[in-house]
């Protein structure tokens, strides 16, 4: 049986909450403390979701009670935080994308193989059973060669300048944000690492990109292509297309677990659809993994992605923290 796991969560932020409201739905694990830099915050944070306040990270990390992190702070603190919690001998589920840079990424699991200790990065959608099941069914043929993937994520929100998202020093910006999932999708769907990218970029006036678009090709056979941004919105659907059909999936990130395949003139439903919110289903899988079990975002996967996304800032003119 896989053992409940009490949680820290670093971080009050959007995302913070979001993963506090579902882990109330399963019985895996529950929030026991909640870390910010200020105590008031942490109190209010604690008073919605559970658990104790304690101001200051290193506060959290020092809780004997704590078993897991889940470090929610801005990508520019991911890497300080997730090293220090597992010296701590916490394991860590770290928001995406895992670091500032593919680099980066290696010395956190460098850190994690020194100390013992459990880190992955917090792709919440892979855990959906939809996507999971359709990713199964391309590698397994079910559209003969993949020829075309498109993919889109976007959304338009303020750009506050006390918004880590807009701050180059955090390494913020759409790629990263929103770009990662396009990025991360289509390396899974095609199980194997582009061999050639391009991408364009709109910098905003904070400095980083607030939209952009990019073409990924995989071999000879396969030419994907993405959009993402922060000041616009758009359709969220990705389409994948082969020799013989196309899948299309209305929002692979948050979707209603069902998604299209058109195939000899008819198109089919299929669904796989998920009792347990997806935040709840990423803390379960994350539970499963610390108990033995491959994660579902595996080391290999996160430097992969990093890699091709700190390749797109460059050719975008993206900075890219060192």
């Amino acid at each position: 049986m896989t053992q409940p796991l009490s949680w820290g969560i670093l971080g009050t932020g959007m995302i913070a909450r979001k993963f506090a409201v579902e882990l109330r739905h399963t019985s895996r694990g529950a929030l026991v403390v909640s870390g910010s830099r200020r105590q008031e915050t942490a109190d209010a944070f604690a008073a919605e979701h559970g658990g104790r306040g304690v101001a200051g990270y290193a506060a959290l990390l020092d809780d004997p009670e704590v078993d897991a992190v889940y470090n929610s702070l801005p990508n520019g603190l991911h890497a300080e935080w997730s090293i220090k919690a597992m010296e701590a001998g916490k394991h860590v589920l770290c928001e995406k994308p895992m670091a500032c840079n593919a680099a980066e990424a290696k010395t956190m699991f460098d850190a994690a193989e020194r100390t013992g200790q459990l880190l992955v990065e917090a792709f919440m959608y892979r855990t959906l059973p939809a996507v999971k099941t359709l990713i199964e069914m391309v590698r397994g043929g079910a559209l003969g060669q993949v020829k075309l993937i498109r993919s889109n994520f976007s959304f338009a929100r303020e750009a506050l300048g006390s918004d880590a998202r807009y701050q180059a020093a955090q390494a913020g910006g759409g790629l990263m944000d929103v770009g990662c999932y396009c990025v991360n999708l289509t390396r899974a769907v095609m199980a194997s690492e582009p061999t050639d990218t391009a991408c364009f970029a709109h910098l905003h006036e904070h400095g980083v990109d607030d939209y952009a678009a990019g073409v990924m090709r995989f071999g000879d056979n396969t030419l994907a292509t993405f959009t993402c941004g922060m000041t616009v919105a758009n359709n969220w659907t990705t389409y994948i297309a082969g020799d013989d059909g196309e899948i299309a999936i209305n929002d692979p990130w948050l979707g209603d677990g069902t998604f299209t395949l058109d195939k000899d003139g008819e198109t089919q439903t299929v669904g796989a659809k998920a009792d347990t919110p997806v935040y709840a289903l990423e803390a379960e899988a994350f539970a499963e993994a610390v108990a033995g079990a491959t994660p579902w975002i595996t080391r290999e996967d996160t430097l992969g992605n990093m890699r091709v996304l700190d390749k797109l800032r460059e050719q975008a003119g993206v900075p890219v923290p060192a």
